[in-house]
């Protein structure tokens, strides 16, 4: 047992008795053991995180609740009130896109396109309405396989919240990162994994190594404006843009390792991180676990699982269950 490591709780001599970990007692039924006794440990530490993974109903829009708060206090009520009008039609458009109904839903945005043409919005809320609307048409152009546009529609909506950052409006940084996880789930969607994944990992740690900029495997315009975020992105706003991309993430290595198999491990290999963080951690155990390295896998799997759910859940819940599995 390390220093860092825990005594289990006083209940006789028994491995399976509730411990305390992170100052919480861990409890629940217990999987299969690895067998080695110096794996007790990891296994606990398996066990928390798996336990702090598990999800209820889906959190609110943390976005778009400080984006609604910010409109309002900007801009005037005539054109906060055609601001919210166009995103209230787009998102009816992209909640029937995602049912199926494209019809129904390019009939929607057509109508929120109109609101804003016909919104008389000065320059600073035309801008931002644009940004609001592309990149909601972006993502029902991804469902309905137009992918060129949608990509487009996404780099057009990036340059508009650059601007709108120049301009002081500093939250569109948050919106900037939800627009390139939109661009990293059209990746997924042409089965272009590999992309999305370096995509993702570059986002993922980008929260906590601000100094490396994301989108390196992207267009020259995606790399521009990226800054130190702390201090401008509310913390509770960056875990949950953080754990909705670090969900993706590891969807998208199941797609692409359903697809590859081990070979899946090579793709990983491009990520290649100047400073540690929770999706390097990541990444490594998962190159060690397809590469079949099981001592590698232990070691970045303790690596990952002592530091806990942060920033977010998904990824060492992740690591969690590939332990216990």
């Amino acid at each position: 047992m390390t220093p860092t490591d825990e005594a289990p709780q006083s209940a006789g001599d028994d491995p399976l008795a509730p411990r305390r970990l992170h100052g919480r007692a861990q409890v629940g039924a217990e999987p299969r053991a690895f067998g080695q006794p110096a794996e007790d440990t990891l296994r606990r530490l398996a066990l928390a995180c798996r336990d702090a993974a598990a999800t209820g109903e889906p959190p609110a829009d943390f976005l778009q609740i400080h984006i609604d708060r910010l409109l309002g206090k900007t801009f005037s009520p005539e054109d906060c009130a055609t601001l919210v009008n166009v995103q209230r039609l787009a998102d009816e458009g992209l909640a029937v896109a995602m049912s199926g109904r494209l019809d129904g839903a390019a009939s929607r945005l057509l109508r929120a396109n109109r609101a804003l043409e016909d919104g008389g919005l000065a320059p600073p809320a035309r801008s931002l309405g644009e940004s609001l609307l592309w990149a909601r048409e972006a993502e029902s152009e991804t469902r309905a396989g137009r992918y060129e546009w949608a990509a487009e529609l996404m780099e057009a909506a990036f340059e508009r919240d650059l601007a709108a950052e120049e301009a002081g409006l500093e939250l569109f940084l948050a919106h900037r990162i939800r627009l390139a996880h939109a661009r990293m789930r059209l990746d997924m969607a042409r089965e272009r994994f590999g992309e999305a994944l370096l995509l993702g990992a570059s986002l993922l740690h980008y929260f906590e190594r601000p100094s490396e900029p994301p989108c390196t495997n992207l267009r020259p315009s995606w790399r521009q404006g990226w800054r130190d975020h702390r201090g401008v992105i509310d913390p509770a706003l960056a875990a949950d843009l953080h754990r909705r991309l670090a969900e993706d993430q590891v969807a998208a290595l199941a797609a692409l390792e359903a697809k590859e198999g081990a070979k899946a491990a090579v793709e990983l290999r491009r990520f290649s991180p100047g400073g540690s963080s929770q999706i390097a951690g990541w990444t490594q155990f998962q190159i060690a676990r397809l590469e079949g390295d099981e001592g590698r896998r232990n070691e970045a799997a303790r690596a990952v699982l002592m530091a806990g759910p942060h920033p977010s859940a998904p990824l060492c819940g992740s690591v969690a269950a590939a332990l216990l599995a």
